[in-house]
């Protein structure tokens, strides 16, 4: 095997390692609240349908209303100032619309620290 082959393969089963690592990491970290947070909102669901009487169908059809209300909350984005915001992020960024970590651990120096470093 030729030697630009063997680093190849080294660079790639480092990086595939690497990224195993942090899921792992990040798993540890966030699994726990996410699971917390999607039961409490099951049961707020619940809750909202029973107080308003309201059928499956209708609250699908409200929640599809609210959820694309939301991105127009704080008014129009696509003037130049947000496109340029955009851009910026585009060509700066990787990785900027993934949803940020939510749990207490997020708080803590550590965890953004490791933030950065997974995402460099």
């Amino acid at each position: 095997m030729k030697r630009q082959n063997v680093r190849t393969l080294a660079l790639i089963v480092c990086t595939f390692t690497y990224l195993l690592v942090g899921a792992a990491v990040f798993d540890a970290l966030e699994s726990k609240q996410e699971t917390s947070e999607k039961k409490n909102l099951e049961e707020r669901r619940f809750q909202l349908m029973t107080k308003y009487n309201l059928s499956e169908k209708k609250y699908e059809e409200l929640e599809l209303v609210v959820l694309k209300l939301k991105p127009h909350k704080a008014g129009v984005q696509w003037k130049f100032a947000g496109s340029f915001y955009f851009a910026i992020t585009v060509i700066t960024t990787i990785g900027k619309w993934l949803p940020p970590p939510q749990s207490q651990p997020c708080n803590t120096d550590l965890h953004f620290v490791f933030c950065i470093y997974i995402t460099c």
